[in-house]
């Protein structure tokens, strides 16, 4: 077994891979949402309706959840640094195909498969995790997840500009030479993390039904996660096509130029760290579940008017940041480091899960109904639920301080690992 990344790294460099994390994670994670704000323009393109366009950013969210559970957890066994660069080289290969595509249903297939192996920022958000003193572990993981945002909403920003001027395709066809830039900079400056335990593949995949089965705060952050990436899902899904309706009338751009707004939740993510380290991360979730429930309200009401969308957008984006910094910092507290792309990956598969359901619940929602108020009373009925799950799920339960790794328990003692030849 290679050895872990060395706890005993100066602050100063334990920030710098922190920081190169978030990168990563941002320039990677927009691959998976260029092709919302560019729905409209795929829909005419292809002539199809938005309740079949919205089959595309479904796939590629269900391929990203898939992706979670088969190779995130590769990160337990081999290196995270060569499990990265390859990814990356795939991402650029999957971009150009998905350029390239000639009618919807083969962008369907391709957009799956470019989710499936764009999985890499939830191979960084362990090797943070990993990286980070336990004190410190909800900060440092807010700044991965500011990474993370600031990509999402840059991802709309990006596509829904510039593919008003230059066509959707040119978007997937630019980001395939940013992910080569990219994998030049992997190479170059990210450390190796090295193995975390001796268990083969099989056993890896094996152990994640034990685990969620056993860990009721893992199962907590999974519901939870679900239900607000899902309604994250519903409004980005749809904004598209909203701003193309009366009374707005409205291209992709400015979709792209909303996500700018949208910015502001992905800055509070450390914030929300730090209070989850002080508070509890039981206490900063409800919290966020309320902002969001705050935003479907304000869509509900006042969808119609370009401030009414401004404010559900940064509610939203603020409310969903919190709650999954909030979710990350509980599961991550469970278990040892070894188990830190397990836990993500079950948590994550959840999550996208969740995503691609909102996607295909706003695109319906729209297709039925062509009304914000619909959207936002199925946005506020998901979080009602999380609300009243979340309260239940807590009932009861003690939340003592995260116990030292040394002495958490440890589930793979049971597993005989195979000897390496």
């Amino acid at each position: 077994m290679s050895p872990p990344l060395n706890h005993e790294i100066s602050d100063q460099k334990r920030s710098g891979i922190t920081l190169l994390l978030a990168v990563i994670s941002c320039f990677t994670v927009m691959n998976i949402y260029y092709n919302q704000p560019l729905l409209a323009l795929i829909t005419r393109n292809f002539g199809v309706s938005t309740t079949t366009a919205s089959i595309v950013p479904a796939m590629t969210q269900l391929g990203f959840g898939l992706g979670i559970i088969l190779f995130v957890p590769l990160g337990d066994i081999i290196d995270r640094r060569p499990l990265i660069l390859g990814k990356l080289l795939l991402v650029a290969v999957f971009l150009v195909l998905v350029g390239l595509a000639p009618n919807l249903p083969t962008l369907a297939v391709l957009s799956f498969l470019l989710g499936l192996f764009t999985v890499i920022p939830q191979i960084a958000i362990p090797f943070a995790a990993q990286l980070a003193r336990p004190a410190q572990r909800g900060r440092t993981i807010g700044i991965v997840m500011s990474g993370i945002f600031a990509g999402i909403l840059l991802s709309r920003a990006l596509s829904g500009a510039l593919g008003q001027w230059l066509g959707w395709r040119a978007i997937f066809m630019a980001a395939a030479g940013a992910m080569l830039i990219l994998a030049g900079v992997v190479a170059r400056f990210l450390p190796h993390s090295g193995r975390s335990t001796e268990l083969r593949y099989g056993q890896i995949l094996a152990s994640l039904p034990g685990i969620l089965r056993r860990e009721r705060t893992i199962q907590a952050a999974c519901i939870t996660g679900a239900l607000l990436f899902c309604t994250f899902s519903i409004f980005w899904s749809t904004l598209a096509f909203v701003l193309a309706a009366a009374p707005f009338h409205d291209g992709p751009w400015v979709a792209g130029i909303l996500g700018l707004v949208g910015i502001t939740g992905s800055a509070a993510a450390p914030l929300v760290g730090r209070l989850a380290d002080h508070k509890g991360a039981a206490f900063t979730l409800g919290i966020a579940i309320g902002i969001a429930a705050l935003s479907a309200v304000v869509l509900a009401a006042f969808g119609n008017t370009m401030w009414g969308l401004i404010l559900s957008l940064i509610l939203l984006d603020l409310g969903v940041q919190a709650g999954l910094v909030s979710n990350q910092t509980r599961i991550y507290s469970v278990l040892p480091p070894a188990y830190n792309s397990r836990v993500n990956t079950i948590f994550m598969s959840c999550y996208f899960t969740g995503g691609a359901a909102g996607s295909i619940l706003g695109g319906l929602a729209w297709h039925h109904w062509k009304s914000h108020t619909a959207l936002g009373v199925l946005s506020l009925s998901l979080m009602i639920a999380a609300l009243i799950l979340h309260k239940w799920l807590e009932r009861g339960k003690i939340q003592p301080p995260a116990p030292a790794h040394n002495a958490m328990p440890d589930p793979d003692a049971e597993i005989q690992p195979v000897p390496t030849r």
